[in-house]
């Protein structure tokens, strides 16, 4: 989720400091305002290539910090490959643009490239708007979405898929290795003796780093840990009128009234316990005291652990896999030494796992067809919501060709790969009387945005946005009345158990917001400034009678507004 939005001097932005808030956050501002500004704001904090035309007027260079909370393994897991540190449950990713063009990436405070803030972003950030036609064009997202609409079941047939498919690929590279030039074999088996003998000298294992940064750490600060121990001990144990003496006395004289109050008598058996588990404290305090450490210890921690960053940088994988690849390198180089010998039984071994794969591909093929007719029904009732209640849509599964592909369908080689061999296409018709076409390129700005609303809905049922925080950029462009209520309600049944963020010129959408922005251009001496302010109930209100009546508004309007209001929260309990 994004927590904290942090813009300086983009555009007419001076600054911006935005808190926003789980489900559904709306943006509204009259036209100009600079609602489009904040979007380019998360923009580029979703990896978009930057312009120095955004640099305000006057700046020397603009800042953008997004601040991500939430914890997502596959994010964690792409940022320690690149060698940056987690923060906890936090993720501060910071773009900073110069005036001369200078562009620099920093991802909790660490520097960065473009490139995997972009591998990043769909995790974190998905922007859908008239501008960026919302990605649906591509194959490899439409097929996506496509299995996210067959629920459990298509992750038990992706993995069965994708399992085939690896235990197949590497054979077939060992057998290319075998088939192909000597020099290249030889040259990997070179290559994975060296890598293996690096790994058996430098030796991991297993937590290693973790335990090497926790004793680098405890080795920088020895002194203020000393100091703090003694302190406590001192106050503890060791000093005069230590909590212990006080502790102890204080049982000897309850002791002797326990003979005749019962109260004393529980009282002294708590303190009992209390100065036993005291004392087991106090021992493992006096055992926490940093010994004299062997000299030199610190800069061998340092050593170590460059050289475990330098594997883990060489082999673009976590240090804690680091023995797993030592293993799995060991056994390639076993396996290359014994194809020699088994070439025939390495091509039948090769053959087999590729009807084992074509096999789970084709199930997972037929279970594809199923779901696009399913999904196809879903979106048309979305859509029917939507101003578009005569649309059609339909899935369609293509295999590409491919001239040198071992595995054919139906007499034709086929493309494939750890999804399957589907290419999925979504068509779409707006109007009666239009075939179906490639979404893309029949769909206009609004209706892509729209289809993409009802897409997610579809897709995903009652289970909420969830995952990366979804930006939609005036989703209600082209329609108003019912169908813009439709839209509003649907944002914020969608925003269950997730986050959006939307910028909106309908009250009737605004309505249905969790948290409402309000972005206002103003003029102070001779320069013009862009506002991103949190709205209270009475601005809120306020806001929605200005959408509502224009420029002048009235009590009619504000009536209209806190009507409207009330009616989206009865819908929403």
């Amino acid at each position: 989720m994004l927590a904290e939005l942090h813009l300086r001097n983009l555009a007419v932005l001076a600054g911006a400091n935005v808190e926003f808030g789980p489900g559904l956050n709306v943006l509204t501002g009259e036209t100009g305002a600079g609602k489009s500004i904040v979007v380019d704001g998360l923009a580029l904090l979703s990896g978009a290539r930057a312009s120095a035309e955004l640099v305000r007027a006057g700046a020397e260079q603009l800042l953008v910090t997004g601040i991500f909370r939430g914890r997502d393994p596959e994010v964690e897991a792409q940022l320690a490959a690149a060698g940056i540190e987690p923060e906890g449950d936090e993720l501060v990713v910071r773009r900073e643009i110069g005036r001369e063009g200078r562009n620099r990436v920093f991802l909790n405070d660490q520097p960065a490239t473009l490139r995997l803030l972009s591998e990043l972003a769909p995790r974190l950030l998905r922007l859908h708007g008239q501008r960026e036609e919302l990605g649906l064009a591509a194959p490899d997202l439409q097929r996506a979405w496509l299995d996210r609409s067959g629920g459990p079941a298509a992750a038990v047939l992706l993995a069965k898929v994708g399992e085939a498919f690896r235990g197949w690929r590497a054979l077939a590279a060992r057998l290319d290795l075998l088939r192909g030039d000597q020099r290249a074999r030889a040259e990997r088996l070179e290559l994975l003796r060296y890598q293996l003998a690096e790994l058996v000298r430098v030796n991991p294992g297993a937590g290693e780093e973790g335990e090497l940064h926790r004793e680098r750490e405890r080795l920088r600060h020895r002194e203020a840990i000393a100091r703090s121990l003694a302190a406590g001990l001192e106050l503890l144990a060791d000093g005069e009128g230590a909590a212990s003496d006080q502790l102890g006395a204080a049982r000897e004289a309850l002791r002797e009234a326990a003979r005749f109050e019962p109260a004393a008598a529980g009282a002294e058996r708590l303190l009992t316990e209390t100065l036993a588990l005291l004392a087991e404290q106090v021992r493992e305090l006096r055992a926490a005291l940093p010994a004299d450490d062997e000299p030199g210890r610190l800069d061998r921690v340092e050593e170590r652990l460059f050289e475990l960053e330098r594997l883990v940088r060489r082999h673009a994988v976590p240090a804690d896999t680091l023995p797993e690849l030592r293993q799995r390198l060991a056994r390639e180089l076993e396996q290359l030494g014994e194809d020699e010998g088994n070439r025939e039984g390495l091509e039948a071994a090769c053959a087999e796992a590729l009807a084992g794969f074509a096999a789970a591909a084709a199930a997972l093929s037929r279970a594809r067809a199923n779901w696009g007719e399913e999904l196809a029904r879903a979106l048309a009732r979305e859509l029917a919501d939507l101003a578009l209640p005569r649309a059609r849509f339909a899935v369609r599964l293509e295999r590409r060709p491919a001239a040198d592909s071992p595995l054919a369908l139906e007499g034709r080689p086929i493309d494939f790969g750890p999804l399957g061999y589907d290419s999925v296409v979504f068509e779409f018709s707006p109007n009666p009387g239009e075939g179906l076409r490639p979404l893309a390129r029949i769909a206009s700005g609004g209706e892509l945005s729209r289809v993409y609303l009802a897409l997610q809905l579809a897709a995903r049922g009652e289970e909420g946005a969830g995952g990366a925080t979804l930006v939609f950029d005036e989703v209600d462009a082209g329609i108003g009345g019912a169908q813009a209520a439709a839209v509003g309600r649907k944002l914020q049944r969608l925003a269950t158990h997730g986050q959006i963020l939307a910028v909106t010129h309908l009250p009737q959408v605004a309505s249905h917001a969790d948290r409402h922005f309000l972005v206002e251009k103003r003029v102070r001496q001779g320069r013009t400034f862009a506002e991103v302010r949190l709205l209270t109930e009475e601005e809120r209100i306020e806001e929605l009678a200005r959408m509502l009546g224009g420029a002048r508004v009235t009590a009619s309007s504000r009536a209209h507004a806190a009507e409207l209001l009330a009616g989206a929260r009865r819908r929403e309990r």
